[in-house]
Formats: C-alpha cells, sequence, structure tokens
C-alpha cells in the first residue's frame, strides 16, 4: 500500500480466498485443541494476549502505512503515541465484549466467538468505508467496497485465530 501501490478488487477477492482458508484449518485446529470449558477458563490469557497482539500490530500498521492509508483519517497524535494506547486497549475491550456475549452462549462458545468477530469485523470496516471514506484514499480507488468488506471477515478470524491459540498454549 505504500506510495504509488494501486490495490483492487481483485487483490481484496483473491486476499479473502486465501485468507479463508488460512481460516478453515486454524479453525480446525482451535475445535481440536480447545474444548468448550477450557475455552472459557483462558478468557484472562486472551484478553492479555488480544491487548498485545493488536498493539504490535497496531504498531507496526500505523508506522509502516501512515503516508499511505492511516493519514487520511486518524488524528496526527495517533500516528505519534496514540496507537501505543489505543491498539492494545480496543484488542482487550474487544475481548472482554466477546467473552461477556459468549457467557450468554456457553456450550457453543468457539463458533459464537468467531461469529462474534465476523460480525465486528464487518461493522468496523463498514465504518471505516462510510464514516472514515477509506474508498476516497488514492491507493482504494476503484476497489470496491464489498471486496473489503468481504475481505474483512476472514482476515480477523484469522487474527483472532493467532490469538486464541496463542492464548491457549500460555
Amino acid at each position: 500500500m505504500q506510495g504509488s501501490i494501486q490495490l483492487t478488487s481483485k487483490i481484496f477477492w483473491v486476499s479473502a480466498a486465501v485468507a479463508a482458508l488460512i481460516d478453515a484449518g486454524l479453525l480446525f485446529l482451535i475445535l481440536r485443541l480447545i474444548r468448550p470449558e477450557r475455552f472459557i477458563q483462558i478468557r484472562v490469557p486472551v484478553i492479555v494476549t488480544a491487548g498485545v497482539f493488536w498493539g504490535i500490530l497496531g504498531v507496526w500498521l500505523v508506522r509502516s502505512f501512515w503516508v499511505a492509508y492511516y493519514q487520511y483519517f486518524y488524528p496526527r497524535w495517533m500516528g505519534d503515541w496514540g496507537i501505543f494506547v489505543f491498539g492494545p486497549g480496543i484488542g482487550m475491550i474487544l475481548a472482554i465484549v466477546f467473552y461477556w456475549i459468549i457467557a450468554r452462549f456457553r456450550s457453543r462458545p468457539i463458533p459464537v466467538f468467531f461469529a462474534l468477530v465476523g460480525i465486528e469485523a464487518f461493522l468496523e470496516h463498514l465504518m471505516g468505508i462510510y464514516s472514515f471514506r477509506i474508498m476516497d484514499i488514492p491507493s482504494f480507488r476503484g476497489v470496491s467496497p464489498l471486496s473489503v468488506l468481504v475481505f474483512s471477515v476472514p482476515e480477523y478470524i484469522f487474527y483472532w485465530s493467532l490469538i486464541l491459540l496463542a492464548a491457549f498454549l500460555v
């Protein structure tokens, strides 16, 4: 996404398909390794791991793609120091909210967890498209909003799969 790179809808569609295939393998592994009762027990490690993961990913993304992407909708302080606070904070808050909702679906917590991840990814990217106007960013001009929305779901399932596996291994 740096400078002169132009994204296309095809890139997002292909990336969504590749991510979905990787997700299928990760979800199979997760469902084999983590029983529902164990999933509930690792709540705190998931929350902490989510904070660390989203903190590291957020800092790397903002530092790497400030000029090409984030400068168009984040305030300057977010690129300077804000992501150090907001990345971990948002990751932990999402994990807490997911577990709060999951508490009402104890018999099938993992499918509910990933349904929530998909809904959150979709809503976050919908907000990016319509509130932050990311489709007006030069690198995104000509990209279909639908391709971005479809990609967001397997993208976030991938991230949260890594978080769950790391928390389980801890």
